[in-house]
């Protein structure tokens, strides 16, 4: 068995920052994975600040829209020559781009050929990329039976890497950042087999939740559908069970509404937000770890300068999990706290005491 089966999303984007300007990596994973966010984790990087970014989206793409044709004048005869797509980011001659190549294996017709020379040699036509521009590529795997092929003559242009999905506490890490509801992050914590991928079972009945090729299931849970499914139970746990249920069990499927209901009923024991600030000596704290997580993903977007002192002297009564889980949440950086945090004398001194607990990892 390999030891280097997969990358993580971060180990990607890495490999693309290091090698991209001159080598493309096609990332295949499996659907709803987030492997098109590989282009939003590069545009966060100082390395590509002055770098224009390009999606292009190649499941929308025949031959014809990558070069149209301009009738032109040249030593009084008239001449066609072609010009490029404005997606491609090529009518910049002096501003490196990157771009991504998003589901490169469903490629119709010669349009995989089109693709080749751009892939290669960081050009389309007779218009060349600006120096120090990046290609790369997303699609999924050819296992999943959704179309994608790549031939062995476009393979060898680049280098291949399998992307697997977030582990439960990278997910996790990422949900809170984002403000994904705290019942659905619950429900992952408790139900960790939402995230396994259907690679590791020999039989599809083994997990009801995923996406498996091998059998057919009109909704799933993907780390894409959760996030989904966070939106629903925001905004219509107003307006009934019925109605919220039915849509969550359309997004992520039947048995990931059942464990995202549990999840809510269990978020309406934990104590208030009012509660903890009011009386973080006394108030509540959650014993299960479903719970903590659920509440440490609210605390995290809550907290502001009055009340970050007050959570920390309830934080310090949790279990120091809960308290990493807060640390490497309130300093991501899609949370919108994180000045915050990082600002707050109480935090900082806990970090400096407790930096083993939110390292950083890939």
């Amino acid at each position: 068995m390999s030891m280097y089966k997969s990358l993580s999303l971060k180990q990607t984007a890495d490999l693309i920052e290091a090698v991209g300007d001159k080598q493309t990596v096609l990332a295949q994973g499996e659907m709803g994975i987030g492997k098109s966010s590989i282009l939003k984790m590069l545009r966060e990087r100082p390395a590509f600040k002055n770098h224009f970014f390009c999606y292009v989206d190649i499941t929308t793409k025949d031959v014809g829209d990558f070069l149209v044709p301009k009738i032109k004048t040249v030593d009084g005869n008239e001449v066609c020559s072609f010009i490029p797509n404005e997606e491609f980011g090529i009518h910049l001659p002096d501003q490196p781009v990157v771009m991504m190549l998003d589901e490169l294996g469903k490629a119709r017709g010669g349009v995989m050929n089109a693709c080749l020379r751009l892939m290669q040699e960081r050009q389309l036509g007779t218009y060349k990329l600006a120096e120090g521009s990046v290609v790369f590529a997303t699609t999924n795997l050819s296992s999943e039976g959704l179309g994608d092929n790549v031939l062995p003559h476009a393979r060898n242009r680049i280098t291949e890497v399998k992307v697997r999905k977030h582990n439960t506490e990278e997910w996790i890490d990422y949900a809170v950042g984002v403000g994904v509801h705290p019942a659905v992050i619950g429900a992952v914590h408790e139900f960790p087999d939402m995230l396994a991928s259907y690679e590791d079972y020999e039989k599809p009945e083994q997990n009801p939740y995923i996406n498996d090729p091998r059998t057919v299931r009109a909704a799933v849970v993907t780390p894409r559908s959760l996030e989904k499914a966070g939106l629903i139970v925001e905004r219509t746990m107003a307006l009934g069970d019925d109605i919220m249920c039915h849509a969550l069990a359309g997004t992520v499927g039947h048995p990931a509404m059942h464990n995202i209901l549990t999840m809510i009923k269990l978020d309406n024991d934990l104590p208030s937000w009012d509660e903890i600030v009011r009386s973080p000596d006394t108030a509540t704290v959650p014993s299960g770890a479903a719970s903590a997580v659920m509440l440490i993903s609210k605390a995290a977007r809550r907290i502001d300068k009055p009340t970050m002192g007050k959570f920390m002297t309830y934080l310090n009564r949790m279990s120091k999990e809960a308290q990493g889980l807060f640390a490497r949440t309130v300093m991501s950086p899609n949370n919108p706290t994180k000045a915050i945090a990082a600002t707050n004398k109480e935090f900082v001194k806990w970090a400096t005491d407790n930096n083993y607990l939110f390292a950083e990892r890939v």
